[in-house]
Order: C-alpha cells, then sequence, then structure tokens
C-alpha cells in the first residue's frame, strides 16, 4: 500500500484551506459607504436675555442685529466729459505760461518753421544765473514742455557738454550765432564727439558775433569798454 509522504500532505491540507477560503470570502465582504448627516441648527436664543450677557455673544448673532446702513456718496464730478485729453491739455497751459509769445516754441519747431533751429548750428544761450554757454547743436529732442537741446564747446582743450531744457525759466534768451553750412543727414551729431570730427572751440566765432552785433545795435562790449578806459 502506497504512503504519501509528510511534505506532501501538509501541501495538500494548504490546497484544501485555500480553497475553503474562496468558498468563504463572499460571504465576509461588504461594501463602505459614508453615511451624510445635516449640520445641526444652533439653538435658539431666549428672548429675554439681560442685557448684561449680550456684550459676550458676537455682534452677528445678537437677537435683532440687522445690517449698518452704509452712506452711499455720489461720484465727484469730472471734467472728462470736456476734456478728452488731459495730458495735452495741462502742457498747453504750461506752455503758454512760460512761452506766452510762441517765439521759443515756433525756434525750434523745425518741422513747421523753415528757420528754426537745426542740428550743426552754433548757438549761445544765456540765463538769469551765470554765464553763458556756446557751442554746437548736437541733438534736439521735442517732447512738449520737456524740449531740450545739446551742445558743444570745448573750454580749456576739454570737450564740454550741457543740455538746456528750451522753456526753462532760468533760461533768458536762445540766439543763433552761425547756421551750418549745408543740412546734415543725421539728425543727431554724435560722431563730432570724436577728434576727427570735432569742431572744437567756438569762441572765436561767437566773440565775432558779438562784436557784430554790438556795432549794428550801437552798443559797446565789455571789453571795448575796458581799453577805453
Amino acid at each position: 500500500m502506497a504512503t504519501f509522504s509528510p511534505v506532501l500532505r501538509q501541501l495538500g491540507c494548504l490546497r484544501s484551506f485555500m480553497k475553503a477560503d474562496r468558498l468563504l470570502r463572499p460571504q465576509f465582504s461588504r461594501s463602505i459607504s459614508t453615511a451624510y448627516s445635516p449640520k445641526p441648527e444652533p439653538a435658539p436664543l431666549p428672548s429675554k436675555l439681560p442685557k448684561l450677557f449680550l456684550s459676550q455673544i458676537p455682534t452677528r448673532l445678537q437677537p435683532n442685529a440687522g445690517r449698518k446702513k452704509l452712506k452711499i456718496y455720489p461720484p465727484p464730478p469730472t471734467p472728462r466729459a470736456n476734456c478728452k485729453d488731459p495730458v495735452a491739455a495741462l502742457t498747453e497751459s504750461q506752455l503758454a505760461a512760460l512761452d506766452p509769445t510762441g517765439e521759443r516754441r515756433a525756434l525750434f519747431d523745425y518741422r513747421r518753421n523753415p528757420r528754426s533751429v537745426k542740428v550743426g548750428d552754433i548757438l549761445r544761450v544765456t540765463f538769469k544765473n551765470g554765464d553763458p554757454f556756446s557751442g554746437v547743436c548736437l541733438s534736439i529732442r521735442l517732447r512738449g514742455i520737456d524740449t531740450s537741446f545739446l551742445l558743444r564747446n570745448e573750454l580749456t582743450r576739454v570737450g564740454v557738454e550741457m543740455a538746456v531744457k528750451v522753456f526753462s525759466p532760468n533760461v533768458e534768451s536762445v540766439e543763433i550765432v552761425q547756421r551750418t553750412e549745408k543740412r546734415k543727414r543725421r539728425a543727431r551729431l554724435y560722431y563730432m564727439r570724436k577728434p576727427r570730427h570735432d569742431m572744437g572751440s567756438v569762441e572765436n566765432i561767437v566773440s565775432n558775433y558779438l562784436r557784430q552785433k554790438s556795432v549794428l545795435t550801437g552798443q559797446r562790449s565789455a571789453g571795448a569798454r575796458r581799453q577805453r578806459r
């Protein structure tokens, strides 16, 4: 008679146990679900509650606590209907105050005035506070009230540049000492900063201009007065 080894007997027991477990597994399975419970309503406050306890209750939970009415003010009147471009209107008002005659505006409006200042001209600017400055106009920047131009000169063999605001209250006058010989092809003559194209000092040209101006106007210059004395 054949006998089973103990190893085979153990495997057979394990298989029978797993088979029985598969048959019994559906009986123990269950589904998981979440039960919804509504939020409990707060307990109503007693109608006759002493005022001593009202301070301990938040304002929104106090009985007969209505919403506070805020006073709504109408918007202030705006000049937008009459003035569609306030920046342009402000610029015009400032130009009318700083340049009432419109001479400086026409002097640098090279787009409309053919006799206006152009790059390459030699200008002389007189200030209310300080010495006058002369130089070659390298560029003109048209920006409304911020219109400015750049002058370059040579003082004590050192190149000096100055940006001048056209409508500055400190600027007393702007004179054209000498016109450029021909129209420049560039709007900014920054290449004149190089030694090859540098014009150098313009003091001799300005002194000749002042001498001719004094002869035409009948006014003697300060140098001539000193020589006579």
